[in-house]
């Protein structure tokens, strides 16, 4: 360990040919190199962001080094509550956090009207499109809006950012930064809250669906999920940090097995399309831009964070689809906790081999020979 020591002290002093070739061979030696420091962009999904709490477990727990964070609705949550954590005790800190977060939304879903009893569970594990109270409350909120059947807008996730977060710190801190979005109703286009505009309101407008609780007001604007517009944002990590590494949490990857026959199935099937355009579509400017850069036409400090940048994705997709669009309500404890571990195990997987994670961005492929 002394040995490899010193030559990575030394390293500063050779030729840059030299010491690329030296870091070659302690990189084979070590094992896969990681990233030591990463931005992360983290979808939303309901209760499906507690896959996203197991991998961020992982990270944490491994050593990796979080200096920015996008979100969306569950992503959100993640983030400001990630962020959290690491100003009051550093990784440990954040993992606490990530933890108490979800305890606490799995405390509060056992006085939910939807949650499951033991034949619920046992007849559909955890998906609820056969459970009574789902399919009541599904046609419920068809006909009511929430101003109608909550003109209130009671929401237990405001109590809980006021009880555990301190927005005043979070948004005068240096060590990491923060970029949520919220969708405007009136405008229909992303507003992405950067850290020193995050506040409990704005998280709450990142993870509002519209069926569910009022749009909710910030100045003189009004906001929903922000996964409508942008699940997760990408662009300002590359455009306002200089992290060359981005680790994309993909909770659902927008494919189908089948086409929808039923009424339910067609209404799962557009909101999940719903959910992944914004990413899709971030995904293809990204591959765009790469290229003009890659061809000369976009210079500048952009353009060459887009030519260095490695884009990794660690996804649920294949874990998290038999459980179907319902189970984004579930917020059962049991539930929360399989999901977690799931995380875990995909976070972990990351780690061993995260080459094999780095994204192919659309438009990096080789083109195919022609015969």
């Amino acid at each position: 360990m002394s040995d490899r020591s010193g030559i990575h002290q030394n390293l500063s002093r050779w030729g840059h040919a030299a010491a690329a070739a030296v870091q070659a061979v302690l990189s084979r030696a070590a094992g896969p190199v990681l990233p030591r420091r990463v931005a992360l962009a983290l979808q939303g999904g309901g209760a499906h962001g507690a896959f996203t709490w197991g991998v961020l477990d992982r990270l944490l727990e491994a050593g990796i080094r979080i200096d920015a964070v996008s979100g969306a609705s569950a992503g959100a949550f993640n983030a400001v509550f990630l962020a959290h954590g690491l100003l009051e005790g550093g990784a440990e800190g954040a993992r606490e956090a990530l933890a108490t977060l979800w305890r606490r939304i799995g405390a509060k879903a056992a006085f939910s009207a939807l949650s499951q009893n033991f034949m619920d569970q046992l007849g559909s594990g955890w998906n609820m499109e056969n459970n009574a109270r789902f399919v009541g409350f599904d046609l419920f909120t068809r006909v009511l809006s929430p101003y109608q059947f909550n003109p209130l807008d009671m929401n237990p996730l405001r109590d809980l950012l006021a009880e555990c977060i301190d927005f005043d710190r979070l948004r005068h801190n240096r060590r990491i930064r923060l970029f949520l979005a919220a969708t405007d109703v009136e405008t229909g286009h992303a507003r992405i809250f950067r850290t020193h505009e995050v506040t409990a309101d704005a998280v709450l407008a990142s993870a509002t669906l519209p069926w569910l609780h009022h749009a909710v007001a910030i100045g003189d604007r009004h906001y929903w999920d922000g996964g409508f517009t942008a699940n997760p944002p990408i662009m300002p990590l590359l455009e306002e940090t200089s992290l060359r590494d981005v680790v994309l949490v993909r909770l659902d990857e927008g494919a189908a097995d089948s086409v929808p026959l039923t009424a339910r199935a067609i209404h799962a099937r557009l909101n999940q399309i719903m959910f992944t355009a914004p990413l899709n579509r971030d995904l293809d400017q990204l591959a765009d831009l790469r290229r003009l850069a890659q061809e000369g036409a976009l210079r500048g400090s952009l353009a060459r964070r887009l030519v260095a940048l490695r884009l990794h994705m660690i996804e649920g997709g294949d874990i998290l689809r038999p459980f179907g669009q319902s189970s984004k309500l579930n917020a059962e404890r049991g539930f929360l906790r399989d999901l977690c571990a799931k995380g875990r195990e995909r976070g972990d997987l990351w780690l061993t081999r995260p080459e094999d994670a780095e994204l192919a961005i659309p438009g990096d492929e080789p083109a195919a020979e022609t015969p």
